[in-house]
């Protein structure tokens, strides 16, 4: 089937103006001419216009989509295939972003709230480009299902737990407490149970946060964990390991 510039630009949403453009640039081409003169696109034409929005609404200059289009030629599923897998991740992305800013309206919102949000936010932008350096879409997939299932209370209690638990650790460390004692394992144990709350247990999500807590001084300034925190929880467990072994041995 074939188009008139006025046809296409309307079926479209577009404006003549701007399929002129885009022939002008080199981007689309009408395949034809009827005998009076007029511009006829065909059915390959407005694959390669879908292709050329597509690539546009990615946030591509014009300048960068010319070599791109030329470059492949795949048939009209696959495009539209991929045009939904790239929107579907562009909505995921969204959707964290527009919860992250939530949560940050709402401390904001809180009596004592309004003096600390610049740096909230601060700390917020930062964490989701960490996420997105760190995890795959997969992995950020999995620990939003986990989000869904634990449920709003409990991310809150949870959320507000860390922080306290941290600067526990931290005491035990200034005190100089062994990391085998009763009191460091206690703390071990808890830090366990909620990292595998959050992560559902999954070790390589968790593994993923340990080398993000490593590779980013950022992270271990707002957090609190550090390198040093995270060597007495290693030393901590360890000890209890080994008491556990020694405790399996004997009864055996």
């Amino acid at each position: 089937m074939e188009y008139t510039v006025g046809d296409l630009a309307k079926r479209c949403g577009l404006t003549v103006r701007a399929l002129h453009h885009y022939e002008k640039l080199g981007l689309l081409t009408p395949s034809g001419r009827s005998e009076a003169g007029y511009r006829l696109y065909n059915d390959a034409d407005v694959l390669r216009l879908h292709r050329l929005l597509a690539y546009r609404q990615s946030g591509l200059a014009l300048k960068d989509i010319a070599p791109l289009l030329d470059a492949e030629s795949p048939p009209l599923v696959e495009v539209l295939t991929r045009h939904i897998a790239d929107v579907e991740l562009q909505l995921q992305r969204q959707q964290r972003l527009l919860r992250a800013l939530r949560h940050v309206a709402e401390c904001a919102a809180l009596p004592e709230g309004e003096a600390g949000v610049t740096e909230h936010l601060l700390a917020t932008m930062g964490m989701m480009r960490r996420y997105e350096k760190y995890f795959s879409e997969a992995d950020l997939a999995r620990l939003e299902g986990r989000r869904v299932e634990l449920g709003a209370e409990t991310l809150r209690a949870s959320e507000a737990e860390w922080p306290a638990l941290i600067k526990a650790v931290h005491k035990e460390m200034a005190r100089g407490t062994d990391p085998a004692s009763a009191r460091v394992r206690a703390l071990v144990t808890r830090w366990q149970a909620l990292m595998a709350q959050f992560t559902g247990d999954d070790a390589e999500v968790r593994a993923k946060f340990q080398t993000m807590w490593a590779n980013e001084p950022a992270m271990q300034r707002d957090t609190g964990v550090t390198p040093e925190l995270i060597a007495y929880l290693r030393a901590s467990a360890a000890s209890a390991a080994r008491t556990e072994a020694r405790t399996k041995g004997t009864k055996q």
